[in-house]
């Protein structure tokens, strides 16, 4: 049996990378041939001595590990900490691979300006990288890196829709008397959290039945909390999770994701699993993904009526909302779900593990 070891952050806490692990590491659990260990790193606060206790801690946990999966977001710290992973890992001629999630445009040309050298020195001596775009892997390219580079998706947990039936979603979408557009990711301006305010205020002066509701948390809850008291028809729910989440995901009939930097987010994905059409923006993994007017729509930010448009194209076409949910649930139920990029992914490891 092979044997994997994964860094990840604390998996209790939201996050992109946790919501990852957590909906896979049950479908890695299933597989006779592999077995894989998750370890937890990071959350040392403002503590110097952090990443060293981090490395003591990875360099610990080696004894008979086969492949090493490193989960970087391509952000300063996370870089930094992880990058010193890899030249340990390359030091000690431990096989590993990279799986790069959050990429942050500005970081990203502080690495091509300062930082190209430490990349070269670290995650470039990788057995093969994962990336949620082909700019991404573009970018890792340039700045040197030679191994094989696989485009990744994220996933969705099985349990999420346990039981959900496309055939009562629609129904819900047909008969409901409210309409209801959903933003569900961290509360920051990156995400386009005002961007949808401002788009749905501009909406309901033709559709006065139509309601928002926001569901996360973030540097912007409170500003956003006071921009919105007045407005009885915008909900704000704070973090979701569980049966309150999957609730949430069934009875909305629109997403709306305009973001300005992406890597693929999970939050696009459960609601195509959902039945719902998607708004959001050609950023990041989601240029390349996500398929222009068969999964909903992609918004031009700059052009500030595109969004209004765009959301008024759908929910004034009830069945046309219908058939892009539709065909959005297959989609995901074929190719999104935790067990399906589980199986991707274990092909790569194990095809990694059994090169010389």
């Amino acid at each position: 049996m092979a044997k994997i070891l994964v860094t990840v952050p604390n998996l209790k806490t939201p996050g992109g990378v946790s919501s990852f692990w957590n909906a896979l590491l049950p479908e890695f659990h299933l597989k006779k041939d592999l077995k894989v260990t998750p370890l937890e790193i990071g959350g040392h606060g403002k503590n110097p001595l952090g990443p060293f206790l981090d490395q003591w801690k990875l360099m610990g946990s080696l004894k008979k590990v086969d492949l090493v999966v490193l989960n970087p977001s391509l952000g300063g710290r996370s870089f930094f900490r992880d990058g010193l992973f890899a030249k340990q890992l390359a030091v000690w001629n431990r096989k590993f691979v990279v799986f790069f999630h959050g990429w942050d445009l500005d970081f990203e040309r502080k690495v091509t300006k300062s930082y190209v050298g430490f990349f070269k020195g670290s995650f470039a001596k990788a057995e093969q990288i994962f990336v949620l775009s082909k700019d991404f892997e573009t970018k890792l390219r340039e700045w040197g890196y030679t191994g094989k580079i696989s485009i990744a998706t994220t996933t969705i947990e099985r349990g999420l829709i346990t039981g959900f039936s496309i055939k009562d979603k629609n129904e819900h979408i047909r008969n409901s008397g409210k309409l209801r557009i959903l933003f569900m990711s961290r509360l920051v301006k990156e995400k386009g959290i005002y961007e949808t305010i401002d788009a749905f205020r501009k909406l309901r002066l033709s559709f006065p039945n139509i309601e928002l509701f926001i569901a996360g948390d973030g540097a912007e809850m409170e500003l956003v909390a006071n921009e919105t008291k007045n407005d009885a028809d915008i909900v704000l729910l704070g973090h979701v999770e569980g049966d309150k989440k999957r609730d949430l995901l069934m009875k909305s009939h629109v997403y709306c994701l305009p973001s300005y930097t992406e890597g693929l987010p999970t939050s696009v994905l459960e609601a195509m699993a959902f039945g719902m059409p998607v708004i959001t923006t050609a950023v990041g993994g989601l240029k390349y993904f996500f398929k222009d007017k068969e999964m909903g729509y992609f918004v031009d930010l700059e052009k500030k009526e595109d969004m209004v448009h765009r959301l008024k194209d759908l929910i004034s076409d009830t069945e046309r909302m219908v058939t892009i949910g539709t065909n959005n649930h297959g989609y995901a139920l074929n190719y999104l779900t935790a067990d399906k990029v589980a199986h991707r992914l274990a092909e790569s490891f194990k095809s990694i593990i059994g090169r010389p």
